[in-house]
């Protein structure tokens, strides 16, 4: 993950008026789900060069490992700008450049950031005029970021198998699996059809919920504290028998953690498929309770 802004600079030599168009876009206002172009100019041979911001993120794979099996609340939140993305660019509506896995983040507030690299662009040419050289001899500087995959050149593809990988996170016997899969698999290589498609069961399928990150049980409480469940260590006492006992305390303080997150995100289950809000469970009992007080005082 990285924990500092940092910023990537491009030049359009390779294809200006490709990286004019994506530049374009960006200075329109891209909405919050791509990176944010800082600065606009010419590279020191003339051509369209631009900095870009690249806010701290998490790669997407990574956010998954943390979040664990995201509900379809959470799946929606992460997939619904991508798939925006994807349609906009299939659609002709937005210049997207080339992406790699890696490209596709989530920040701490839990919104996703693409950070594309511009089509026709490389790393911005040096201005060597003091020493001599002219503009077509100045060595180019390594800029942006090495990245562990290759860039694929349709970025809109990339943004689509980045949603199908969310969904292929969250609890395959969840309904809409079943109807949703292979209509993210058709809109892979698809038109922005199909992607629009994927987009709508998308919408449908649950309201969204923010992205929160997991913590370790001990990082709830000041200097690593733990639960104490009252009991104590006899002197000699097996050291694998007391971690197996902190162990199994842990596992369920996270257990009833889970459990109340999960009350708290999706409601509380009523009957087999149906979740009662809290919050309406929480106005029933105040209501109830206000009732038998008014009867009682009645009385």
């Amino acid at each position: 993950m990285t924990t500092i802004d940092s910023t990537d600079h491009w030049c359009g030599a390779s294809d200006p008026p490709a990286f004019a168009r994506w530049l374009a876009d960006r200075s329109a206002g891209c909405g919050a789900h791509l990176v944010p172009v800082l600065r606009a100019g010419r590279c020191p041979s003339g051509h369209p060069a631009v900095e870009v911001l690249r806010p701290p993120v998490r790669a997407l794979d990574e956010a998954l490992d943390v979040v664990g099996t995201p509900t379809e609340g959470v799946a929606v939140t992460l997939t619904v700008p991508l798939l925006q993305l994807a349609a906009r660019a299939r659609a002709g509506a937005l210049e997207l450049g080339a992406l790699s896995v890696e490209e596709i983040g989530v920040d701490e507030a839990g919104a996703v950031l693409v950070a594309d690299r511009p089509p026709g662009a490389v790393a911005p040419c040096r201005d060597d005029s003091a020493s001599g050289t002219t503009p077509a001899e100045s060595v180019t500087v390594p800029v942006g970021r090495p990245t562990r995959s290759p860039r694929d050149a349709d970025g809109s593809r990339q943004l689509v198998l980045a949603a199908r990988t969310v969904w292929d996170r969250v609890d395959a016997r969840t309904p809409v699996r079943e109807v949703l899969d292979p209509v993210l698999d058709a809109a892979v290589d698809g038109g922005a059809d199909d992607v629009r498609a994927a987009l709508a069961l998308v919408l449908a399928a649950s309201p969204p919920r923010p992205v929160r990150w997991t913590r370790p049980l001990g990082a709830l409480f000041d200097d690593g504290a733990t639960f104490d469940d009252g009991a104590t260590t006899a002197p000699g006492q097996d050291a694998r028998a007391a971690a197996a006992s902190t162990a199994v305390g842990t596992a369920a303080g996270a257990a009833l953690v889970a459990l109340a997150r999960d009350l708290v995100e999706r409601g509380i289950p009523v009957g087999s498929t149906r979740r009662l809000p809290v919050r309406i469970a929480l106005v029933g009992t105040l209501v109830t309770g206000g009732l038998v007080a008014a009867a009682v005082g009645v009385r």
